[in-house]
């Protein structure tokens, strides 16, 4: 019975894929060498197939906004850690102690005991030093691939891969985001009707973010009414991108309800479009985008990937630590030395009016860089960040 109603849910979304009108808001996802396109989307992670698996991924210019956020690095390469971490209290927070214990359970993963998890001035929760700081080029973190969520995760899986394949094939504008939001919402909807977590691979990571509007202080215009979308954006910079956006989100949601209900057969109309539209924000606010060579080199593929642990840290514009990218896995290092007790930041998007104008930054992530003051007091205001 269920796999007859995946056959037909599969000819359902195979059928939607040939008309849906899904806007590419987070720019092209893929082209060809030897031009290298100019970025109009965010930062991203430069890698390449076919690598040994502890060489690492060549980082390459590259910056804009939509797709991600970077994981280019300058940091200097050092030894990369000890083998192991030691099990400690990082956290006081139950929800992030999951996370940790889950991630330390892999072999390859160490995060140094000097790491940990608090609430930030600048909202919700951030990483810090502890008792003692890091020294210039130490290393912070190292996470396996295997615990980040991945478009191959996407694509192999066995309820729902066959559509995603197809929304890659058939080049659905901002397909590499749209695999990765509708695995996630399938994921976070099977969780809400199983005891056993431990049936969803991602689960530890998935239940530290936030999911709906306001949970750790979270909002974004996906989640606004269009009542309120025209009220406080009609007149705005931001509102045609905040269309743009929505209508997408509106355009998926079709889509990926002729995915999920068979799968989550108890899943109403509604709960499957608050679980698709918690999963693009995440997306939106926390994926970064990483380039990918195919097999002969002549092509660039943009896929999107959730990295955890690292979007715990907050971002600046004068990040304290940088990443590294390598097939296995990947590492945050200190950039520069770092004293006992300090915040640590990571640079998600370099703020340039030129890649993306402030008003942007919110429609996209959710948050306006060193602006505290709250978003809709702004738009009332008519302030000059968005008018």
């Amino acid at each position: 019975m269920m796999t007859a109603l995946l056959l037909r849910s599969a000819s359902a979304a195979m059928l939607l894929l040939q008309s849906i009108e899904i806007e590419a808001f987070v720019g092209t996802t893929s082209y060809h060498r030897p031009w290298q396109r100019k970025m109009n989307i965010t930062s991203r992670l430069f890698a390449k197939k076919k690598k040994e698996a502890n060489q690492r991924r060549p980082a390459t210019e590259g910056k804009g906004f939509g797709n991600g956020k970077s994981l280019v690095t300058s940091a200097p390469q050092q030894q990369h850690s000890p083998t192991s971490s030691i099990p400690i209290a990082h956290t006081d927070s139950p929800t992030h102690a999951t996370l940790i214990q889950w991630l330390q359970e892999n072999p390859i993963t160490y995060i140094s005991p000097k790491f940990t998890i608090k609430q930030s001035k600048l909202g919700g929760y951030g990483g810090f030093s502890s008792t003692s700081g890091f020294a210039d080029g130490e290393l912070i973190f190292r996470i396996p691939r295997q615990c980040c969520v991945t478009q191959e995760d996407a694509l192999n899986d066995t309820t729902c891969g066959e559509i995603f394949r197809a929304a890659k094939q058939k080049r659905v504008p901002s397909y590499a985001m749209l695999i990765i939001a509708g695995f996630i919402a399938k994921e976070y909807l099977l969780s809400k009707r199983t005891t056993n977590k431990t049936v969803i691979k991602h689960w530890p990571y998935l239940q530290s973010i936030p999911w709906t509007q306001w949970h750790l202080g979270q909002d974004h215009v996906i989640f606004w009414s269009q009542e309120k979308v025209d009220r406080l954006l009609r007149g705005s910079l931001a509102y045609n991108d905040a269309l743009l956006i929505r209508k997408t989100v509106d355009s998926a949601i079709r889509l990926l309800k002729n995915v999920l209900q068979p799968i989550v057969q108890d899943a109403d109309d509604e709960e499957i479009e608050e679980a698709v539209k918690g999963a693009f924000v995440i997306c939106l606010s926390r994926s970064f985008a990483e380039e990918v060579e195919s097999d002969d080199s002549t092509t660039i593929e943009i896929e999107n990937a959730l990295l955890p642990l690292l979007d715990v840290l907050q971002h600046s514009n004068n990040p304290n630590t940088s990443l590294e990218s390598y097939n296995d896995f990947i590492l945050l290092r200190a950039r520069g030395d770092i004293s006992a007790g300090e915040e640590l930041f990571h640079c998600y998007q370099e703020e340039r009016d030129d890649l993306i104008p402030k008003h942007k930054f919110y429609t996209r992530y959710g948050f306006i860089p060193g602006v505290r003051i709250p978003v809709v007091e702004l738009l009332e205001s008519r302030s000059s960040l968005f008018f």
